[in-house]
């Protein structure tokens, strides 16, 4: 349980409905903001819940917090996606391919996504198992705090292949335990197989597009079923939430690589992910 003083600043946040609306709002600036700067949603979330002695959220509302960041994707990459999408279009028709390089783009989409889609289907339970432990959330957070700052020591002396892919693809495997955060594990992969940087935030971005639509279809009933529960307004309010907080930490994140400046982001996880320990157990 969290410390007893955390609790009482916190009770004045939560209410007996679950989710509360404000807590939907909290929970998904939260989502926003942790998705896509590289210090984990998933870790905050199940601290966050921890703290603030909150009913879980539920699957149905981490589902609609998601898809809030995925649409802030799909805003801010819009142009990416549709160039690949059309270019690929061109291709199959039997266009000029050295055009866009449509289709090769889409193959290493696929394959980055490739191993999540396996390990989530056949590993789902074990997944979820490691979100009831506010502990191994902590532990997570030192692993990611400790990876953040390794990308310090890297160079980029190749170009992005289909090992590049691969590498941010386990990586996304590793994330999808809590505290594991999917941009920062995914883009110290694509660093650590020697790619430029900003080549490999972008191809993160954009493969974090399947793995969420994925994630949201297979949990599309429940979202239903909660929604029918009169639950609409809560989830409306975090998804919008979400969806804003998402956009602005996007923007952050693309300012802090290009400066190559991603380890900064190590000793706030480290720190986190210390004091979580201790306090919560």
């Amino acid at each position: 349980m969290a410390a007893p003083f955390l609790h009482e600043v916190a009770l004045p946040f939560v209410q007996d409905t679950a989710p509360s609306l404000l807590l939907s709002i909290l929970l998904g600036l939260l989502q926003g903001l942790t998705e896509f700067l590289p210090i984990s949603s998933s870790g905050h979330l199940v601290l966050a819940q921890e703290v603030l002695r909150a009913p879980q959220a539920g699957i149905a509302l981490e589902v609609v917090l998601h898809a809030g960041t995925l649409l802030a994707v799909l805003v801010r990459f819009r142009e990416d996606l549709w160039r690949i999408l059309t270019s690929s279009l061109r291709e199959l028709r039997g266009g000029d391919r050295s055009e866009g390089q449509g289709l090769r783009e889409l193959g290493l989409l696929c394959a980055a996504t490739l191993p999540v889609v396996i390990v989530g289907l056949f590993a789902r339970d074990l997944v979820e198992a490691a979100f009831e432990s506010p502990r191994v959330a902590a532990a997570m957070l030192c692993v990611t705090g400790l990876l953040l700052l390794a990308t310090r020591f890297v160079t980029a002396r190749r170009t992005f292949t289909l090992r590049t892919a691969l590498a941010m693809g386990l990586m996304q495997v590793v994330s999808l335990l809590p505290g594991i955060s999917r941009s920062g594990a995914t883009i110290g992969g694509g660093m650590f197989a020697g790619v430029d940087s900003q080549a490999v935030v972008r191809f993160s971005f954009l493969m974090s597009v399947p793995a969420i639509f994925g994630s949201l279809i297979l949990e599309l009933p429940t979202v239903v079923r909660a929604w029918e529960a009169g639950r609409a307004l809560f989830y409306a309010a975090g998804f919008l939430a979400a969806f804003l907080s998402g956009l602005l930490a996007i923007h952050l994140l693309l300012r802090i690589v290009a400066r190559g400046k991603l380890y900064l982001f190590a000793p706030y996880c480290l720190a986190v992910g210390v004091v979580a320990w201790f306090l919560l157990a």
